[in-house]
């Protein structure tokens, strides 16, 4: 019986099954915050929260889209010819040298000390590796090596690392480690599997300067700076909030975006999950038609999760605190706030991705400069009212961003014939 309902409803639904994986990686990762905010002290742990979103924001920007980008030239290469496109992997190459360059230098102007930064960038590195085997795992449409590594051996090894690690000092440089040793080893284990998977086959490997696409770079950076606003908020959340509030706030806000990141999981996991089935392969078959037909495709899958959570956390919200963050149980009002924060997230993003996946954002530029204005104006509010609620102020950076992009996708649906 369970087979027969796996193999009707699930077997087939590839958003549906990353995201039960991402499902499960979040879960580890959310015990594990609970964990630490236990363990460490509000100050040990607000610093954590600054290193890890600090490396989640740089891997992003030095991953550059191109696992996007070179999807399609990726999938057509190991499905049809068998073989790895190697301009690929030395644009990639390329790419990530010089933003490690770049992170190394400002890492070394937001944290203290040389070791921090060396380990900053030493994590980086190995999650560019890691983002872009389990992005290109899914050419064949099978999800199983790209949830592996990104979703569970990743956070199991941490989780082992991190707990050893905590049992002999309660100290954030031993989360650090824990997150350098768990990065280093997923990222040589995935690229094995990976090798394994396809059968590719390496006589010699070298980066060509010559295979450098600047004009594959330059697209990589607009869809970046599109899709980077999440990733720098997120960072400025806690490094400017640690400026303008304190510790505490910096403790709370990871938090609630561990809730937030659910609602984004859910939405983004089925996105990436459906990712070769909304990809057109051809532009004449992009049309409004594609585009509707794609958007309800995912919303089908996504929207019953979404909303029996935000009905948990409108029932359970104090429950859930005392059970996982006892310290910080007087937010619950906050997290239910959150739940209608990641519904608006929901609702949006999928139309931003149906677009992005398929090159088809024609005013990107313009939606750069506007969200990063918009973005940066609410950086500074607590600089002009200095009075200003910190729980409105993370809010608003929450839910103003997604709404401008929504905005502007609006705008290129429209365009659609």
């Amino acid at each position: 019986m369970l087979k027969r309902l796996f193999d009707k409803h699930i077997s087939d639904n590839l958003g549906l099954i990353n995201l039960f994986g991402k499902a499960f990686g979040r879960t580890l990762y959310l015990i594990l915050v609970a964990y630490f905010s236990y363990k460490l002290s509000i100050k040990h742990f607000a610093e954590f929260a600054i290193f890890w979103t600090s490396l989640r924001m740089f891997t992003f920007y030095g991953a550059n889209n191109l696992y996007i980008i070179y999807f399609n030239k990726v999938r057509n290469h190991l499905i049809d010819k068998k073989s790895w496109p190697h301009e690929v992997s030395s644009n990639v190459v390329i790419t990530s040298v010089i933003f490690c360059l770049i992170t190394g230098l400002i890492a070394m102007l937001l944290f203290d000390g040389l070791r921090t930064a060396l380990i900053l960038v030493a994590c980086l590195a190995c999650y560019i590796i890691i983002r872009n085997v389990a992005e290109f795992a899914k050419a064949d449409n099978n999800l199983f090596l790209s949830i592996f590594i990104d979703d569970f051996l990743f956070y199991v090894l941490f989780f082992i690392f991190s707990f050893i690690g905590l049992s002999i000092a309660n100290d954030v440089i031993v989360l650090m480690y824990a997150l350098l040793f768990a990065s280093i080893l997923t990222a040589m284990i995935g690229i094995i599997l990976f090798i394994k998977k396809f059968d590719l086959k390496f006589n010699s490997y070298t980066v060509s300067l010559s295979e450098f696409s600047f004009k594959d770079f330059k697209l990589g950076v607009n869809y970046t700076f599109l899709r980077g606003n999440e990733v720098l908020s997120n960072f400025a959340v806690r490094y400017l909030g640690q400026i303008y509030f304190g510790d505490l706030f910096v403790a709370y806000a990871h938090i609630m975006y561990q809730f937030y990141n659910i609602f984004s999981l859910l939405t983004m996991s089925v996105v990436s999950g459906l990712q070769s089935k909304i990809t057109v392969k051809s532009d004449i078959e992009f049309n409004r038609s594609f585009f509707n037909i794609s958007y309800k495709k995912i919303q089908k899958t996504v929207l019953p999760f979404v909303l029996i959570l935000i009905a948990i956390l409108i029932l359970f919200n104090e429950q859930i605190l005392i059970w996982f963050f006892p310290k910080f149980v007087s937010y619950k009002s906050l997290l239910v706030k959150v739940g209608f924060a990641g519904l608006i997230f929901a609702i949006i993003q999928p139309l931003v991705f149906i677009l992005v996946y398929n090159n088809r954002f024609i005013n990107i530029i313009k939606l750069n400069y506007t969200q990063y204005l918009v973005m940066l104006s609410l950086f500074s509010l607590p600089l002009v009212f200095p009075n200003f609620n910190q729980e409105y102020w993370f809010l608003l950076i929450m839910i103003s961003l997604v709404v401008v992009q929504g905005t502007f996708a609006w705008l290129n649906y429209n365009n659609i014939k």
